[in-house]
């Protein structure tokens, strides 16, 4: 826009920064694992929080800062929302297929279908529990974490509705050898932890500056 400077920033990621090689281990392994949306989350929330004037009394939450967390959270936990119920009818598709009901509730796909459909259950109902967050001060390291911790918890269900939706897909393969579907399935997530290495090697979060830094 014009009278209005632009702001630039210079990336430094892991493969350009010094850093101690069990950081990276573990930058790495919460990437693969959870998609870094712990981290993503205690950078974020993290920047809500500053020292107040006289460093003997404690923390306090910035109130700017704090509103544009909530805005952006909130955004978060629709598209969580939005992700977990298709991935209820995904679930609700798979045990109407005639192959799977047939087998009854001892059938392992059908189990970890009805685990996934109960997980992606429990992350819509905790999004909408959290959907707005409570007003939050770090008084210390165990409220951080318990923070973290519950504003998390609808995204680490609906991980656990993916894998073991995945999960129930394989094994059926498996059972009925579909080496074709299972070659495939072995391929295409061997890519995608594949990517997400590359991508977490090439890039650096920076939640504090882009997201609420403009407060």
């Amino acid at each position: 826009m014009r009278g209005r400077m632009s702001r630039t920033l210079s990336c430094e990621p892991p493969l350009r920064k010094p850093t101690p090689l069990s950081n990276r281990l573990n930058g790495l392994l919460s990437m693969l694992s959870v998609l870094d949306h712990p981290g993503f989350l205690g950078r974020a929330l993290g920047a809500t929080q500053q020292n107040r004037a006289n460093p003997g009394d404690g923390r306090e939450t910035n109130i700017e800062k704090w509103m544009a967390f909530c805005d952006m959270f909130q955004k978060d936990i629709e598209n969580i929302n939005l992700l977990a119920t298709v991935l209820l009818t995904a679930n609700f598709s798979f045990l109407a297929i005639q192959s799977i009901d047939a087998q009854g509730l001892s059938y392992w796909p059908q189990r970890l279908s009805y685990t996934s459909l109960l997980s992606a259950m429990g992350s819509i109902l905790m999004g909408l529990a959290v959907r707005t967050p409570r007003f939050f001060t770090a008084h210390s390291s165990e409220y951080f974490q318990i923070m973290v911790l519950v504003l998390g918890f609808p995204f680490e269900l609906f991980l656990y509705s993916v894998f073991f939706f995945i999960t129930a897909l394989v094994v059926h393969f498996v059972t009925h050898t579909a080496k074709f579907q299972f070659a495939a399935a072995i391929l295409i997530f061997s890519l995608v932890f594949v990517c997400l290495g590359l991508y977490w090697l090439v890039t650096e979060p920076q939640e504090k500056d882009l997201c609420l830094g403009s407060c």
